[in-house]
């Protein structure tokens, strides 16, 4: 038997610190790239969430008004000010904490909700402040308020006023 014999030059035996330095300083670019596509695409999906859960409660409200104001119904809409709005959901969001009085942001912890019992006001605290621009904290506060329209002289006094309701952001 014979063994074929293979000589190794010295250009044949692997990458030059230079190649690997390039070839790491590029790795690192292409890592950067990504990391700061997923951290916008996490912004983005932080920032659709609150608008779905905020427009869910929207509808909600809205389906309670015109239940108000089917015929033969006397409902007082005061009652939506006052309640938490997550009780009108068939469920409520998963990363919702609760209902608290006064909350810190340690109760209700980075990207949830919660209900402050004190103002009567849902509260979601950021996970990034980037999510929504336009925000001054890393708290999103939003309110049911009760609208009252003018009633009409033309209308007989035994008609119940109309009522509104809107779900809105408010300042911390």
């Amino acid at each position: 038997m014979s063994f074929l014999a293979i000589s190794v030059s010295a250009k044949q035996r692997g990458a030059s610190l230079l190649e690997f330095a390039v070839a790491v300083a590029v790795i690192g670019i292409l890592m950067g790239l990504l990391l700061q596509r997923i951290w916008f695409y996490q912004d983005q999906a932080e920032k659709t969430a609150v608008e779905m859960t905020v427009a869910n409660v929207r509808t909600a409200l809205e389906i309670k008004v015109v239940e108000a104001n089917l015929p033969g119904r006397n409902v007082d809409l005061t009652f939506l000010a006052e309640e938490n709005p997550f009780n009108l959901l068939k469920t409520k969001p998963a990363n919702y904490a609760g209902e608290l009085f006064h909350p810190s942001d340690k109760d209700i912890g980075p990207g949830n909700w919660c209900f402050n019992r004190a103002d009567k006001s849902l509260v979601y605290l950021l996970n990034n402040r980037n999510s929504f621009v336009d925000a001054q904290s890393k708290r999103l506060k939003f309110k049911v308020k009760l609208f009252r329209l003018p009633q009409s002289p033309a209308k007989p006094s035994a008609t119940p006023e109309p009522q509104s309701v809107a779900f809105e952001q408010v300042k911390d």
